[in-house]
């Protein structure tokens, strides 16, 4: 893997992201994965899609509450989710979500998925889980200043007594 940023981001991304900010997270995601041996991710506008909808659901009926959704596409395919909300769209920006999801990196010890662990790691394996393909994020603007971000992930990660890479 010598080249992690070898997918460009398409000109629309399928969500309210621009290209340049879908760019700097898939390259985010990417770094992290090259770091533990897996595939670069490619991004999927139609995960993003879907994300931003996810997105816009909860900062319209859920009051910028973060609630997983029923993490399936239309076509029934599991999907995995990360989400993430920071209290001024001002202060944080959508690279921040992949910023947070990987700082979860420093309480992972490699183990099996499910296994108790003293603080939460699951945003950092999916980023990284080896049989995950696409991504895609959305991002929502709360009427309270906030930012919410959810990202999609094809084929889900976090399988229960399976390692992440």
């Amino acid at each position: 893997m010598s080249n992690i940023f070898y997918q460009n981001v398409p000109h629309i991304t399928g969500s309210l992201l621009n290209s340049f900010t879908a760019q700097e997270i898939l390259n985010h995601h990417n770094m992290a994965r090259q770091e533990v041996g897996a595939q670069p991710l490619a991004w999927s506008t139609k995960l993003a899609n879907y994300a931003q909808q996810w997105a816009e659901y909860l900062s319209v009926h859920n009051h910028c509450t973060m609630k997983h959704s029923v993490c399936k596409d239309n076509e029934g395919n599991s999907l995995g989710e990360n989400l993430w909300w920071g209290s001024s769209s001002d202060y944080y920006k959508p690279i921040d979500s992949s910023v947070g999801w990987l700082s979860e990196k420093k309480d992972y010890y490699y183990q099996e998925f499910g296994k108790q662990t003293p603080k939460p790691i699951g945003h950092y394996t999916q980023m990284v889980w080896k049989t995950t393909r696409e991504m895609g994020v959305g991002v929502a603007y709360c009427s309270t200043g906030g930012l919410l971000v959810v990202a999609n992930y094809f084929p889900a990660g976090n399988w229960i007594g399976e390692y992440p890479y």
